[in-house]
């Protein structure tokens, strides 16, 4: 044991040597690059220099500034809500305190211009401590149980964001500067912002010098800090308070950076410090140095490349693979770890009847349309099967798969956080796609198809190599970090303005646009199969759900079935990734919707989920086909506002 601590220490000096050394050198790369005069009359007062060099200064010295305290800050507020909910995927990202900020400003911008509440911090603060009340009343049937919070967190999260991309299709024009804010922007040019991120970070820690010990006794159980006089409520209050208020700050200061907090609190976790004192202070220089770093790249990237590149996007280049990095060589043996399932007190499902609404639906959907005349029933028979049929059909198979996939993950990881997108599988494919796009235009749809089915083999090779050696809450952080470096990817994208990529944008958003008879037909003989295939899997399935020493005992090859069940995985996710891009909803959610309808057992949970996330697909698609008509909006959009706002609705409805 003592051993272990000593070769932590060592690794967490490394580190922390590490970047500091990139951050002295990437700021020296900066400083060569724009500054022309001797490096000492850099910090000259701004007025004594001309006009030109003041510039310059006043760009170089408060951006790095601005920096280290934005992601000092969020790194320290990661680490406060880990602290307060137990949970190592707890961040302002996955709380959705960042999206609940990000969302508050975006409405005022949209609906209140004349207001000029742009950047206002006030309204940064509503949004963030609305969000984080959201979670915490979810939270509150099952006690504030960390896997109930953290999956309210990442729920909202889904939901938010569909409405902001909703709100930017009917206010495109009006919604461009708010895209811009919202890509972040380190990039200074007086010391207004750098001062107040200064005293804001005084403020921090002296504030939460009086809740360190309060804290730390209640990481181990709310009754035993009960019983200690500990004033549970106020505490957790007071840090939800100040949580909100530092990323609302950094928000209307420098827009959302989503990726830095996790990252930061990741890598504090990774080298098990247990103080608490000694965590949010390691948190906020985490934070500090990996934004620093990730700014100083970016302005020289941005000088040599002539681009605009966003900050949020560099972060999740750079800091997602360093957390990978860290989590495969930090592996720690896997433990079986129970977690709280969901539970409903419904009746079991009668499947047969909710088939058969199924079938209704896809018929209404066929039939009942919007056309120049409003809407009325068409069932011309060439239109149905040339264009109607193939999208509803395709949408479909996509929601049998993905649910399938939720539901296998969910109950062989025993945590209701897994899906194919939080895992990085989803992610893995659509990077692999993106990339075809990129360098191998000239293969044509075979290239994309082998590009995507190889980045998600890459996904499910790491996943496979890691199940067997670390926690499955950082198997969980892996995908986190996969999907954070694609959505650097999207930024970037979406910024370059090249003709070829702008086609995977309308891909990524989830949609059916490409669907044909045939591709139809093939998508749904692929679901059926790989359904079946899962349904042959249960009973291995529910062996290896009450933990490995149970599963040797009665004879079950874990690492066979656990190959067989994430390969199954990979092949459903993949898929359907490819037919119509990366969903974010039907995975994670639709099995907890089966679970409170009453599908406990996985031989019903199974079916139903199939059934839910094929209606839930095909409604998504047909009210985005019509619901603006002649104008389309992605499936992906639609289907997570309706299921996330019902999921949210079914959480305080259910136990931990």
């Amino acid at each position: 044991m003592m051993k272990n601590n000593v070769l932590s220490i060592n690794r967490l000096y490394l580190m922390v040597t590490f970047l500091i050394v990139m951050a002295v050198v990437s700021s020296y790369a900066v400083i060569h690059q724009l500054w022309n005069l001797p490096f000492i009359e850099l910090f000259t007062p701004s007025f004594d220099l001309s006009l030109s060099d003041m510039s310059i200064q006043l760009q170089i010295v408060p951006t790095m500034i601005v920096a280290s305290t934005a992601g000092g800050l969020l790194g320290l507020v990661s680490v406060l809500l880990q602290q307060l909910v137990k949970n190592t995927l707890a961040s302002d990202t996955t709380l959705a305190v960042g999206s609940g900020a990000n969302m508050s400003l975006l409405l005022v911008t949209l609906f209140f211009p004349s207001f000029n509440l742009g950047g206002s911090f006030w309204v940064a603060f509503i949004g963030a401590i609305s969000s984080m009340a959201i979670v915490f009343i979810l939270a509150a049937p099952s006690r504030m149980n960390p896997l109930v919070m953290v999956l309210g967190g990442l729920v909202t999260n889904i939901l938010l964001g569909a409405i902001a991309a909703l709100l930017m299709i009917y206010y495109a024009e009006e919604s461009l500067n708010v895209m811009v804010w919202a890509a972040g922007s380190l990039t200074q040019n007086n010391w207004q912002v750098s001062i107040v991120l200064t005293i804001a970070s005084v403020v921090a820690f002296i504030s939460l010098m009086p809740l360190l010990k309060p804290l730390e006794i209640m990481s181990l159980d709310d009754r035993q800090a009960k019983s200690l006089g500990i004033p549970i409520n106020l505490i957790r209050g007071l840090v939800v308070g100040l949580v909100a208020i530092l990323t609302a700050l950094v928000v209307s200061r420098v827009g959302p950076i989503g990726f830095i907090g996790l990252g930061a609190a990741t890598l504090v976790n990774v080298f098990s410090v247990r103080n608490i004192g000694y965590r949010l202070l390691l948190g906020y220089g985490f934070g500090a140095l990996l934004l620093w770093v990730t700014s100083n790249v970016t302005t020289v990237l941005q000088h040599y490349l002539s681009l605009n590149i966003p900050a949020d996007a560099m972060t999740a280049l750079l800091g997602a693979p360093l957390v990978i990095w860290l989590i495969v060589t930090q592996s720690r043996p896997h433990k079986d770890e129970i977690s709280p399932t969901l539970i409903s007190e419904r009746r079991e499902p009668h499947l047969l009847l909710w088939s058969i609404a199924l079938a209704l639906l896809i018929v209404g959907i066929l039939v009942f349309t919007a056309t120049a005349n409003g809407w009325q029933l068409n069932a011309v028979w060439s239109l149905i099967v040339d264009f109607r049929l193939p999208r509803t059909l395709s949408a479909a198979a996509t929601g049998v798969m993905l649910a399938t996939a939720g539901v296998l993950l969910q109950t062989l990881t025993r945590n209701p956080m897994a899906s194919p997108e939080v895992l990085g599988i989803s992610s893995g494919s659509a990077i692999g796609v993106i990339f075809a796009f990129v360098f191998l235009p000239s293969f044509g749809y075979a290239g994309i198809v082998l590009s995507g089915l190889l980045g998600a083999a890459i996904v499910l090779s790491l996943i496979l190599w890691l199940a067997r050696r670390i926690n499955p809450a950082y198997l969980l952080l892996v995908g986190v970090a996969i999907a954070a470096l694609m959505g650097g990817l999207l930024s970037l994208v979406k910024i370059s303005g090249d003709q070829r990529l702008q086609a995977v944008l309308s891909w990524l958003s989830g949609s059916t646009y490409l669907a044909s008879p045939e591709t139809a037909w093939l998508l749904v003989i692929f679901a059926l199969l790989l359904f079946l295939l899962s349904f042959m899997l249960i009973k291995p399935l529910e062996i290896l759900s009450l933990g490995s020493g149970i599963a040797r005992e009665l004879g079950v090859s874990l690492r066979l079935f656990q190959s067989l069940i994430l390969i199954l995985v990979a092949a459903l996710s993949t898929i359907s990734t490819l037919a119509v891009g990366p969903l974010s909803f039907i995975g994670l959610m639709i099995p907890h919707l089966a679970t409170t309808l009453g599908a406990v057992q996985l031989k019903r949970q199974l079916p139903l989920a199939a059934i839910l996330g094929a209606a839930l697909m095909v409604l998504a698609d047909w009210l985005g086909r019509y619901i603006i008509f002649p104008y389309e909006i992605p499936a992906g959009t639609i289907a997570a506002i309706i299921g996330g706002a019902y999921f949210l609705y079914l959480m305080r409805r259910i136990k931990a």
